[in-house]
């Protein structure tokens, strides 16, 4: 689900860590974290799209701020 809050966009998103379904800046952020936690990162373009972007949406060489607050952990 994606809203928008203040001009920020808001993605409620689930993935497993490890199986490459975020860009690895948001795997190496979410490593550790707690529920109920927060971390705002700068993720450099080597680890989010590099030169490709992604057109129409993020410019290439692109340093991304990602702001994570993970509601859920589930251990597998």
């Amino acid at each position: 689900m994606a809203r928008v809050d203040g001009g920020v966009t808001l993605i409620d998103h689930s993935i497993i860590l490890g199986r490459r379904q975020a860009i690895a800046g948001v795997e190496h952020a979410l490593t550790g974290m707690k529920v109920g936690g927060y971390r705002k990162v700068r993720v450099s373009p080597h680890l989010a799209y590099r030169d490709k972007g992604i057109p129409d949406l993020i410019p290439s060489d692109a340093v991304l701020i990602v702001e994570l607050w993970p509601r859920e952990i589930v251990a597998r």
